[in-house]
């Protein structure tokens, strides 16, 4: 790393910053929508909230605290009248503020190497798979730099506790509550640092210097405590409800200590480790590097503990985005001990390596690397990529190659580590970047037909999504994201959307019309489901892929909104797998058409309000058109359901309730 002793490091760092913002966002493009719902979207609504009307809301809805300055952050480029060119300005955006965590990663490393090995640490940063979330919609981008800035001030603090130094502290860790409410961990944290370097110190009066900073702590835990019984902290405040499985608890911190093994690449990781055993009882180990030691050893088992217990009861994998904000520690143990000459001494080294990857493998990697948990561990996108039943050899030898490498490389190559440990990341990073742009083009089309702002082009104002209980629930999020003409959610007879999302229920009378439980419902324009039929006007249609959802209708409805059929239990294909049935509203006279294939050979149940009333046989390949009349009294209550049932597949290309 000479050359770089040649080159002013100012101009290295932005260089990195620039190449690391152009990368980011190239590898963003691919990015056309969000693929974390209902996560990205709620950020997405908040920060429009906050700046169209200076208020942390979603429809105007009270929806709890998630996140001020993250919000704040994204409201302005999503705030655009074209939401696209808002969607491209934000991946710009984040992809700078993401890149700047090296900033604080090079300016706290200057005080504990030599400018090379610094910058080593900022660049190795900048290749975490974790920075991919630049081209998400999520508060990871902004709380990753955030963090380091607060875990440097707290080193600051502990090296030197000026009571300008505290200051600056409590603010830095204001600002990543702010941004995200996992920062909470900061308040153990700090305390278990003051008391880890007073005790490095042999410094008893350390606590005593560090007053106002523990004063502040005090006062901050009784505003959150008081704030988490009020419920103020939105969806986040469940996590402090209830009781946690104490087994499940454990299992889950083991995961996710080794899981901060895996975010920076496993060999920093044990760098640090190696760090730390050499250096702890060193007499002659500089304050500075005692303050960082006090600050590791304090920050990463809480924010394992922390992430681990959560994880067990809310989220049921591994969480290794929640543990972001330990990978800039690492990097720098590994660069410090790279530049202390990478010490190794046995048995030692072989102990520490052999406890690491014995943690590591017993990881269920299989079940971890599945497709449907990779949003959250960016870096075990490549092993999900494989077959399942070699996940576990590859990700063997990974472990096994890289513990090799620590222990037996000879300590005149230890520099090439870096980058081994460089491609190692950087290879993830573009894998994983692959992987967001995949899933997020799958739900695109999916979810949206392909064209996101379809319902906004129509130029209608005042619509509203009706949702009828769909699997694909995020349908609903998505659309919020991209049209900024929905201004309600209704949800039809019971069902609802997951997520903080302000719902009114609505019920269809036996005439059709839609009321909530108080009056009738009205909107200018509405949007349904191919399986809801309303009484009005199509004005725009899309078509969705896959079997659970066949597309979206947006009517212009007659007033006051009704209901004239609702269909269940048919696949988007005509495919019938269960009972199928469709409720007529407002049903006098009138017939149901039907055009059925036989596709299992088995007899076809037509049925009249829960009654047989006909039994047909379609062969297998058959096709067979009929009707089913109403009956007389089909007039008095306004309602008529039909069913269509068998015990094999049915295919339907028509099913129509012809009036009159």
């Amino acid at each position: 790393m000479k050359w770089l002793e040649r080159v002013p490091a100012w101009a290295v760092l932005t260089g990195l910053v620039v190449a690391s913002t152009v990368l980011r966002t190239l590898a963003a493009r691919g990015v056309g929508s969000p693929w974390i719902a209902p996560d990205e979207i709620v950020y997405a609504l908040l920060g429009r909230s906050l700046w169209a009307d200076g208020e942390l809301s979603i429809l105007g809805g009270e929806t709890g605290f998630y996140s001020l300055l993250y919000p704040a952050l994204v409201g302005l480029p999503l705030s655009l009248a074209d939401a696209e060119t808002g969607h491209a300005i934000l991946h710009v955006l984040q992809a700078l503020v993401v890149s700047c965590t090296a900033i604080p990663v090079y300016l706290w490393g200057r005080r504990l190497m030599r400018a090379p090995y610094a910058l080593a640490a900022a660049a190795l940063t900048l290749a975490l798979p974790v920075l991919g979330y630049s081209a998400l919609v999520m508060s990871e981008v902004l709380f990753l730099p955030v963090a380091t800035l607060a875990l440097w001030s707290l080193a600051r603090a502990l090296e030197r506790p000026t009571a300008g130094r505290q200051a600056l502290l409590a603010l830095a860790v204001t600002a990543a509550v702010a941004t995200r409410l996992q920062a909470v961990v900061f308040v153990p944290v700090v305390l278990t640092a003051v008391l880890v370097k007073a005790a490095l110190d042999r410094d008893r009066f350390l606590l005593r210097r560090f007053a106002p900073a523990l004063g502040a702590i005090v006062a901050a835990t009784i505003v959150l405590a008081v704030l988490a019984g009020s419920g103020a902290f939105g969806a986040y405040a469940a996590a402090g409800e209830g009781s946690y499985d104490p087994g499940a608890a454990a299992r889950f911190v083991a995961y996710h200590a080794a899981g901060v093994i895996l975010i920076s690449g496993i060999v920093p990781t044990l760098a640090l480790l190696l760090l730390w055993l050499t250096t702890v009882r060193a007499p002659d180990t500089p304050r500075a590097l005692r303050a960082f030691l006090a600050v590791t050893f304090a920050y990463i088992p809480w924010l394992v503990l922390e992430v681990g217990v959560f994880a067990s009861r809310e989220i049921g994998h591994l969480a290794s985005r929640d543990l972001a904000t330990a990978a800039p520690l690492t990097l720098l143990g590994f660069a410090i001990w790279l530049d202390r000459g990478a010490p190794r001494p046995q048995p030692l080294s072989s102990i520490v390596a052999l406890v690491a990857a014995g943690g590591l493998l017993l990881l269920p990697i299989r079940r971890l690397a599945e497709i449907d948990t990779i949003h959250d561990t960016f870096e075990l996108i490549p092993l999900s990529e494989l077959a399942a039943g070699s996940r576990e050899l590859y990700f063997a030898l990974a472990v096994a190659a890289a513990t090799a490498l620590v222990v037996l490389l000879p300590r005149r190559l230890a520099g090439l580590l870096v980058p081994v440990v460089l491609a190692t990341l950087a290879f993830t990073s573009v894998v994983a970047a692959r992987e967001a742009a995949l899933q997020s083009g799958q739900r695109e089309t999916a979810l949206l037909g392909g064209t996101p702002s379809w319902v906004d082009e129509a130029e209608l104002d005042g619509v509203v999504y009706l949702y009828a209980g769909e699997p694909r629930w995020t349908v609903v999020w998505q659309h919020l994201y991209w049209n900024r003409s929905i201004d309600e959610v209704w949800t039809l007879a019971g069902s609802s959307v997951p997520g903080p999302l302000p719902q009114q229920p609505v019920f269809p009378r036996p005439d059709g019309r839609l009321a909530t439980a108080s009056e009738p419902a009205e909107a200018p324009a509405v949007i349904a489901p191919t399986s809801v039929t309303l009484v009005g006007d199509r004005v725009a249609e899309i078509r969705q892929q896959g079997l659970l959802a066949a597309g979206l209708v947006l009517w212009r409805p007659e007033s006051p909104v009704r209901v004239a059929e609702v269909t269940t239990g048919v696949l988007a294909n005509g495919d019938i797998v269960e009972p199928a049935t469709m409720r007529v509203f407002d049903c006098t006279d009138g017939r149901l058409e039907t055009t059925l294939l036989g596709k299992s050979g088995e007899p076809v149940s037509l049925r009249l309000d829960g009654i047989t009333r006909r039994v047909v046989e379609i062969p297998s390949g058959g096709i067979w058109r009929g009707v089913l009349e109403t009956e007389p009294y089909a007039s008095e209550d306004g309602v008529c359901e039909f069913g269509i049932a068998s015990a094999g597949l049915l295919g339907s290309t028509r099913l129509e309730f012809v009036r009159g």
